[in-house]
């Protein structure tokens, strides 16, 4: 897969652009990952798009380019041909029928093992518990039925792409019967609550989007927020919020977007576009992860990364945490000159000067 276009976002996206440029990277990453885990769910693994229509204007739309990908990967070892099944469904029932219509005409059509389904939308609910799912969680009705279903049974991971303004304007009026309340529970006082307190439009947009992702996290999704602001000012555009069961899919996911993201000084990525005019005291990613930082919480876990490979300490550690492979090598290389660890080849188990992915981190205990 070509590298990730890093000034992608240097011009206004809208999100049917976002949507056609991330969808199928992510798609093809999460899908190549649990197909190779030894505890892969049964094929047809499905994919839902609750949102086909979003990109509809594009010159090649997501669904399109995902079933190329599907095609042409048809007798190699990562076959999705086989592995994978496609659902799309889409509110403005238009729009999915000029896609259905778009994707019969593919010359490859025949060839896909497993066609196509295009719900209607008494259909969606009783649809196949799908492993990966894309929607906007702000769309009413069965957007947010298959979210509640997916949050309350994992049965999905969710890739979600959205505007935090229309994500607070959908709390605001929420009521108390209505399918937002119950997907937020308690946060939904607690939000209203803190926009109360606080008049400031960024501190209420970072604790809405906290407690949103904090929905996912308290099921064990392991869960990223991707922010990207406008090119020319210093207010949010979109969000892409992802919510995965899969540790190991999560890694991957988030090493992908990290290609498309700002980096703090230090080499940490934001996980974020167009984010170097923040103002610092408002945007507290800033301080929340650096090397110095990253360096203190591995000596302090010692013990626990004792003897590991940097690639297993990577792995572990990083999870919820902005820090890449690049970081942990970073962090261990100054933590050498420090005197607190050595790095250990693993196959003669002599001390090296210069670490790799796989060398063993051993500790001054």
């Amino acid at each position: 897969m070509p590298a990730a276009p890093s000034d992608f976002f240097k011009t206004e996206r809208t999100a049917s652009e976002i949507k056609a440029e991330l969808l199928p990277r992510l798609f093809e990453v999460w899908m190549a990952t649990i197909l190779q885990q030894p505890d892969k769910p049964l094929a047809p693994i499905p994919f839902i798009d609750l949102q086909a229509g979003l990109d509809s204007n594009e010159p090649v739309p997501a669904a399109l380019q995902l079933l190329r990908q599907v095609y042409k990967s048809t007798g190699s070892r990562l076959d999705l041909n086989q592995c994978i099944k496609t659902i799309f469904y889409d509110a403005e029932q238009p729009a999915l029928a000029e896609l259905q219509e778009r994707v019969e005409q593919l010359p490859f059509y025949q060839d896909l093992l497993h066609p196509p389904v295009m719900l209607l939308a008494e259909q969606i609910l009783d649809a196949e518990r799908s492993a990966f799912t894309f929607l906007n969680p702000v769309e009413e009705a069965y957007s947010q039925q298959f979210l509640l279903q997916a949050i309350q049974t994992k049965a999905s991971d969710l890739l979600m792409l959205f505007n935090p303004k229309a994500l607070e304007a959908a709390v605001k009026k929420a009521k108390a019967d209505s399918l937002l309340q119950v997907i937020l529970g308690e946060r939904l006082e607690q939000i209203k609550g803190f926009y109360k307190q606080n008049r400031n439009a960024d501190r209420r947009e970072a604790y809405l989007l906290d407690c949103f992702e904090e929905i996912f996290s308290s099921k064990g999704f392991y869960t990223l927020k991707f922010r990207v602001n406008h090119p020319d000012r210093k207010q949010t555009n979109q969000y892409l919020v992802l919510a995965s069961t899969s540790a190991q899919a999560y890694i991957r996911l988030k090493e992908l977007l990290e290609g498309y993201s700002d980096y703090q000084e230090d080499g940490v990525p934001l996980f974020g576009a167009n984010l170097q005019a923040q103002q610092t005291v408002l945007f507290h990613e800033h301080y929340r992860f650096s090397i110095e930082s990253l360096m203190k919480d591995l000596v302090q876990n010692a013990r626990l990364y004792n003897n590991m490979a940097l690639q297993q300490v990577y792995e572990k550690h990083s999870v919820g945490t902005h820090y890449n492979l690049e970081n942990y090598k970073q962090a261990y290389e100054r933590l050498l000159k420090k005197g607190a660890v050595r790095f250990i080849n693993p196959k003669t188990g002599h001390a090296i000067s210069k670490p790799t992915y796989t060398s063993k981190i051993r500790y001054s205990l």
